[in-house]
């Protein structure tokens, strides 16, 4: 069965309410009716079990809600969010998809001198987010997420960089490190963050160069920094791959996956 999102106003621990896409998707494209039962989300970290009893001559779908789902995530908090150099349009939406399947917690379009992607598409970003939303969504949807992660505002690399030194752990990926193993370095050091972060979600900051990499400069500051430096062995990845490997690793090294 696959879950629906319903926007937190409209679900309450007795009732709920579709409309809009959802509700047409329940009522047009699988015909469901009163009686049929429906996975719910709020995108916000809750699901529910509910049951339909109308389907309104507005298109709407109402019915009340039999269970509020606990989460069964048992795995030590963790918050991954993906600071990757902005790419091309189809680069860019196989990223957050399929990051959000890795359980990636924020994506931050990175912006470095080597990226590829021209400024005027840099501006239209903020034009791109209702489909990067609904590419999130669905993504959600699929893989039994019930929070969305968010897409936010472009970043420069360094005002990333220094806004987060002593902000959790720092991981950056260099193809520089070619030949150097990602096991290496991520798993001791993720676990001594781990070990410090006390009742807190350890905070993961992941980053990963555009097309054209990260300089030698910028590397240089983000060691200053306080970043960790990774590679990911001897072949030299695309930048959608490399940070969907390197969200995987991380998960991995934390037992997540």
């Amino acid at each position: 069965m696959p879950q629906f999102l319903v926007a937190p106003e409209d679900v309450s621990l007795s009732s709920f309410r579709l409309s809009g896409p959802e509700a047409f998707h329940v009522a047009k494209v699988m015909r469901l009716g009163a009686g049929a039962e429906l996975d719910l989300f709020d995108g916000k970290g809750g699901r529910f079990k509910g049951v339909i009893e109308a389907v309104h001559a507005d298109g709407s779908v109402t019915g009340k809600v039999t269970e509020t789902v606990k989460s069964d995530d048992l795995l030590a908090p963790v918050n991954l969010d993906l600071y990757l150099g902005l790419l091309k349009a189809s680069h860019w939406d196989y990223a957050l998809e399929k990051g959000t399947e890795l359980g990636v917690t924020a994506f931050v379009p990175l912006l470095t001198p080597r990226t590829v992607v021209l400024l005027h598409e840099v501006e239209r970003t903020k034009a791109k987010a209702e489909r990067w939303s609904r590419l999130i969504m669905a993504a959600s949807k699929q893989c039994g997420r019930a929070d969305l992660p968010p897409v936010r505002e472009a970043v420069q690399f360094r005002d990333a960089i220094r806004a987060l030194k002593d902000k959790g752990i720092m991981l950056l990926a260099w193809e520089g490190m070619k030949g150097s193993v990602a096991s290496q370095t991520l798993g001791p050091a993720l676990r001594a963050a781990d070990a410090k972060r006390g009742k807190d979600a350890l905070q993961v900051s992941l980053f990963i160069g555009p097309e054209g990499g990260f300089s030698d400069e910028e590397v240089e500051l983000a060691e200053a920094e306080g970043a960790v430096l990774f590679g990911m062995g001897p072949r030299v990845l695309r930048a959608e791959t490399a940070a969907l490997a390197a969200a995987a690793l991380v998960q991995y090294e934390l037992g997540r996956l």
